[in-house]
């Protein structure tokens, strides 16, 4: 898991071909005229989803991982929070879906992540994250962007 400003995206590079067209594709802000729903970059070797969501309260929150993709998630509108846990430390809930690369978990949340416009956080397969948790008491919708990155 890496957490950081976006401008320090550029020193991941060198991970995977795929990674590198991520990275090069926000650092020149091309996900900002871009629709809601899937947008393929690389076919299914890359590609990203604009989200129109609702934060949710904690307790309506849950821990999902990826076996076979990384995540970038990027905030374009609002903020949330995401939560971060070892693996170890969580309960599977749901088989992993391999046709969706998905899996729940739960447990108790060991760190959160405020994410507002101009940061990135950064999950390879097989850390689970919690996103979408309301930063405070009252739930808002957010528009942000989650890069998959075939691993």
């Amino acid at each position: 898991m890496i957490f950081g400003e976006i401008d320090e995206l550029k020193f991941y590079r060198g991970i995977s071909r795929e990674l590198d067209s991520a990275i090069n594709f926000i650092l020149e802000n091309k996900v900002l005229d871009r629709f809601e729903g899937k947008n393929e970059i690389l076919g299914e070797k890359l590609f990203f989803n604009i989200q129109n969501v609702e934060t949710k309260k904690l307790k309506d929150c849950f821990f999902e991982s990826h076996r076979e993709y990384m995540d970038i998630h990027i905030i374009i509108e609002g903020e949330e929070l995401i939560g971060y846990a070892q693996k170890g430390d969580l309960k599977l809930n749901l088989d992993y879906n391999e046709s969706s690369d998905f899996q729940t978990l739960s447990g108790k949340m060991q760190n959160s992540f405020h994410m507002k416009k101009g940061n990135f956080i950064m999950f390879f397969p097989n850390e689970p994250h919690m996103p979408l948790i309301a930063p405070s008491d009252e739930t808002k919708g957010i528009k942000k962007a989650v890069f998959k990155i075939k691993m």
